[in-house]
């Protein structure tokens, strides 16, 4: 990325993230799995159809809309549909990151007084 694009990418970034609820939503389990099953299968170098015919040869169905629709971060994913895409390109973990607790839950575990 050139220091031009990089500098536009990092403003719209930091303007983006003035928006109420993008940051919740970049943040969401939706929009993580989608990250990590788009990069899964780009580092595989399969296309969306490809991950389906592995899906369906493994006698399940699934379709390339929603190979899409979870790669978009799609609130209407069931768990059963990440599960067969998850077999299909053999995540079997998912490497979660924690960071520190939003503020409106620190204020609930905060003894009484």
């Amino acid at each position: 990325m050139t220091k031009f694009k990089s500098k536009q990418y990092e403003k719209l970034t930091e303007l983006l993230d003035q928006v109420p609820g993008v940051v919740e939503h970049m943040t969401s389990m939706e929009v993580i799995m989608a990250e990590k099953i788009l990069k899964r299968r780009i580092d595989l170098g399969l296309t969306q159809s490809q991950v389906v015919e592995i899906v369906n040869a493994q006698g399940e169905k699934i379709t390339q809309a929603t190979i899409s629709k979870v790669e978009c971060g799609d609130g209407t994913v069931t768990t059963d549909t990440y599960n067969k895409i998850f077999y299909a390109l053999g995540i079997i973990d998912l490497n979660f990151e924690y960071g520190e607790l939003p503020k409106s839950s620190q204020r609930i575990l905060e003894p009484a007084r």
